[in-house]
């Protein structure tokens, strides 16, 4: 049984970030630079390659608050978001009590929006089609085009599905748009969602299995970088707080202390700080290690057994 409070609360998983704009190293700090392709964590390079244009994704709920809510959102410099509104009703931080409050919220027309410390931010959270994961993923926008090109797929998809976008088949691209900021003409790189209506009807008669793979990327057609081959994608894991409890509980099995097996760590494989530092590749030699030690351990201990077995079968003990 959930704890009352939480019941019918959850955290769908989010597994990572797709971004439409990386850091770049200036002269003094690094600063973020637009790009015209999708930023993706390394599983996602795997399929769609280093610099993926278009990605095939679904959704997890019908819910657009859960796949696409959107708000105003103004964030203090070091004290993260102090305030969230729908153009109506905003809950802001009070600068005297520290506690967020419900106040009445300007859009368009509050003094922060005017001096750009407010803007209207998007968080896409999608699942991508051909990444072998458990979780959704997030894309933030606060492009106003990205924003109403998004909101346009999704409401075109509700009117032809009858309300249905779970598990429908949408294509995600950066698309070239022109734009007039202060009557001045340039090309801005912005989010499409878009979909094939026939597989988007086909999808309505599927079963999940078989929607996943409606949109899912043909590997002969996709250019995978030498280090995004699925040896090098393994190694790149990083290791986790569970394995490296597993791997301490061996070691504690093994009746060797902390400090013994830290000096291991630092003769073997450099390792002086901490146990976290281990690579993908270090951690799995290690596991092996300790499993060959376990095995032979319990080896013995078989051996004793038996040779105690045989002295009580013959009397001597």
């Amino acid at each position: 049984m959930p704890i009352k409070d939480f019941n019918g609360k959850a955290r769908i998983p989010r597994i990572g970030k797709i971004r439409l704009g990386e850091k770049v190293k200036g002269q003094k700090s690094e600063y973020p630079k637009a790009v015209n392709y999708f930023v993706c964590p390394i599983e996602v390079r795997a399929v769609y390659g280093e610099k993926p244009k278009k990605l095939n994704i679904t959704f997890h709920s019908d819910d657009l608050e859960e796949i696409f809510p959107q708000y105003y959102k103004r964030y203090g410099k070091s004290t993260g978001l102090v305030c969230k509104g729908d153009g109506e009703i905003a809950n802001a931080i009070n600068p005297e009590t520290g506690e967020f409050e419900e106040v009445e919220c300007q859009g368009r027309n509050c003094p922060y929006w005017k001096e750009n410390k407010c803007k209207t931010i998007g968080n896409l959270h999608f699942i991508v089609i051909g990444v072998n994961r458990f979780g959704v993923y997030q894309l933030d926008t606060s492009s106003y085009n990205s924003i109403l090109n998004v909101n346009g797929g999704l409401k075109y998809a509700r009117e032809l599905t009858r309300g249905k976008l779970a598990m429908i088949p949408f294509i995600l691209e950066v698309i070239p748009q022109e734009v007039n900021p202060e009557g001045k003409k340039k090309t801005v790189y912005v989010l499409r969602l878009e979909a094939n209506i026939l597989e988007m009807m086909k999808s309505l008669e599927a079963s999940p299995r078989e929607i996943l793979s409606i949109g899912k990327p043909k590997p002969e057609a996709v250019d995978i970088e030498e280090d995004l081959h699925e040896k090098s994608l393994v190694e790149s894991m990083p290791v986790t707080i569970d394995e490296l409890k597993d791997m301490w509980i061996k070691v504690q099995r093994l009746n060797k202390t902390k400090e013994e097996f830290k000096q291991y760590l630092i003769e073997k494989y450099k390792i002086k700080e901490s146990s976290k530092e281990l690579t993908r590749k270090q951690f799995d030699r290690v596991m092996a290690d300790l499993k060959k030690e376990l095995d032979k351990q319990k080896q013995e201990a078989e051996e004793v057994d038996n040779d105690f077995t045989e002295a009580e079968q013959k009397g001597l003990i």
